[in-house]
């Protein structure tokens, strides 16, 4: 272990170390964006230490610009992943993760509030699932969630949906992007598997 006087140099090393190694915890996505991610929150960083005497609307507008960019950027990185490996071209978007759907999805997990499962019905627990997989670029969006129980969700991810779980399912109020990529890459994978099961 390094020992320092310098209280701040030893803190900024350590704040340093995590960050390096944070970066890997979230999968491809994360790591192919994490440097963006990183300087443009330097970036702002710097503007905030050095406009300190904004009045606070006018700080969280700035606040909300960055990270509708950040969303933005992701947005675009996810769709032309999407382009380049399905063919398929997908809307930008660039929702940021909100603030207070978080809070309340919290507060009704802590109350055991689920919603429940939008194919079987269960509602003792259930998951946020991603039609279009953050590792993909997906956003966090309400408009990119199924709700469902741990098991439905485990098989949608690993594309093991029946044709009656899959048809259960309303698409119909998800972004176009989300029902696009449902349509054009999980489907023809159900297929495939509906059709080795016969």
């Amino acid at each position: 272990m390094i020992y320092h006087d310098n209280k701040q140099y030893l803190y900024d090393y350590l704040f340093m170390k995590k960050r390096e190694s944070s970066k890997y915890m979230y999968g491809k996505f994360h790591h192919d964006t994490y440097k963006f991610h990183e300087a443009i929150n330097d970036l702002f960083s710097d503007f905030f230490k050095k406009y300190s005497s904004l009045n606070m609307n006018l700080n969280n507008d700035i606040v909300n610009l960055r990270n509708n960019i950040v969303a933005l950027f992701d947005s675009w990185i996810g769709t032309k992943k999407i382009e380049k490996e399905f063919g398929i071209k997908i809307p930008l978007a660039s929702t940021p993760p909100s603030i207070e759907s978080f809070l309340e999805r919290q507060i009704r997990s802590y109350h055991n509030k689920y919603r429940p499962c939008d194919i079987c019905g269960e509602d003792r627990i259930t998951h946020f699932c991603h039609i279009i997989p953050r590792s993909k670029g997906g956003v966090n969006d309400e408009k990119n969630y199924l709700y469902l129980c741990p098991l439905h969700h485990h098989l949608f991810d690993h594309h093991r949906l029946n044709k009656n779980e899959w048809d259960k399912i309303d698409f119909s109020k998800k972004m176009v992007g989300s029902r696009e990529y449902a349509d054009k890459v999980i489907l023809p994978i159900l297929k495939k598997f509906w059709e080795n099961k016969k």
